[in-house]
């Protein structure tokens, strides 16, 4: 087995944040997607009002991961975006941890790890309208069927152990060695953020101790 690091959420780039709040609890704030909004895609008003400009309100929110469904579910554009190549190797059982850029009430960014999908089911490569599924509610599965964005994209579903976090789980140089070991160079020029934003760029797959470590994080 294996695990996936992906990186979500807004970053330092959109103009709203995702709030970490004392004692560790959390708002994860969606992109926004490129198009606009059209049935059946979801708005920043229904999924996260109160953190975002006011003018992103009536915007279309990418929801992706959705870990709080019925049916949760992760997609990506594992053809065609090369951030997510890795995602091609995922298997049923592997587990994606999700990290993101939080901002505290300082007004102080970390990364810090979010929550976890268990692989329980893989829709591959969508090019057509698959029909109704488990996979109706995935972000992408949205946008395609309100814009016909059949763009080879992949669907993976949650198994049971599948969670949103109740309390974010800081991802700093320590927690990214316990992972990655002394792969990544940490450079005095920049910044420990910068540095695990650079190397969370593109989803990394992660096998031995640091698949171990992410399970124990993820699924204790």
């Amino acid at each position: 087995m294996a695990a996936f690091l992906a990186n979500v959420g807004v970053n330092a780039g959109h103009a709203a944040t995702s709030p970490l709040y004392e004692g560790g609890s959390f708002n994860l704030t969606p992109i926004p997607e490129a198009l606009p909004w059209r049935p059946p895609m979801l708005r920043f008003a229904d999924v996260a009002p109160g953190t975002v400009p006011a003018a992103w309100a009536a915007r279309a929110a990418h929801l992706d991961p959705d870990l709080t469904a019925t049916t949760p579910t992760y997609g990506d554009n594992c053809r065609t975006a090369g951030r997510a190549f890795s995602l091609r190797r995922a298997r049923q059982r592997d587990l994606i941890a999700f990290v993101a850029r939080l901002k505290d009430q300082s007004g102080t960014a970390t990364f810090q790890l979010v929550g976890c999908l268990e692989i329980d089911g893989v829709l591959p490569d969508v090019t057509a309208d698959p029909g109704r599924g488990w996979w109706d509610g995935n972000a992408h599965v949205r946008r395609a069927r309100a814009h016909g964005e059949w763009n080879s994209f992949w669907v993976f579903r949650g198994a049971p152990g599948t969670r949103m976090f109740d309390r974010a789980v800081p991802f700093a140089r320590e927690q990214a060695k316990a992972v990655f070991g002394d792969e990544w160079l940490w450079r005095a020029g920049r910044t420990e953020l910068q540095t695990i934003g650079s190397y969370t760029r593109a989803v990394r797959r992660i096998e031995g101790e640091g698949e171990r470590w992410l399970r124990k994080i993820c699924l204790s």
